[in-house]
């Protein structure tokens, strides 16, 4: 049985309209996962994340996130920020777009971990505008306990109006 997910796919190159700006998720002494927007277009929504993690915590995320170069080691994990999204009653598997990671490291032997993975939800035309997204990350390795939020969407039934009165 094949489970759906929402692929890897980016946002059209231009249009769309803003229908939820920043909002902070999850907040704890070393990590961050901030909402950076969710961008509205005909045929979906875009969800753009930002995760910031320090310490400890980002030494895991490096760890979980490099690149496997020896498939016979056997030590080699491969971990990320688990996203499901949802605009109807049930949440899907959503893979991210442009996940890269920007590690860096201090003079202290501080090192910080910042992702900003976006992701696409296509949506049908025909179907009743969407006016909320649920949104559930996760990512125990680095000790991001299960988050979930619902996001109230501005402005996407006023989209269509505007576009059938063009």
């Amino acid at each position: 049985m094949c489970m759906r997910r929402w692929p890897e796919n980016p946002a059209p190159a231009c249009g769309g309209t803003e229908v939820h700006g920043r909002r902070l998720l999850v907040a704890d002494t070393s990590l961050t996962l901030e909402l950076a927007r969710v961008v509205a277009y005909d045929a979906g929504l875009a969800v753009h994340l930002t995760l910031t993690v320090a310490a400890g915590s980002a030494h895991r995320a490096q760890y979980q996130t490099r690149p496997l170069t020896d498939p016979r080691d056997t030590s080699a994990r491969w971990s990320y920020l688990d996203i499901w999204l949802g605009t109807t009653g049930h949440l899907i598997v959503a893979d991210p777009y442009c996940a890269r990671p920007d590690i860096q490291a201090s003079a202290a032997g501080m090192c910080t971990y910042r992702t900003e993975p976006q992701y696409w939800i296509g949506t049908d035309t025909d179907d009743s505008p969407v006016r909320s997204l649920t949104l559930t990350a996760e990512w125990r390795q680095i000790g991001l306990n299960p988050t979930i939020a619902t996001l109230a969407l501005d402005h996407v039934a006023d989209r269509r109006t505007r576009r059938a009165h063009r």
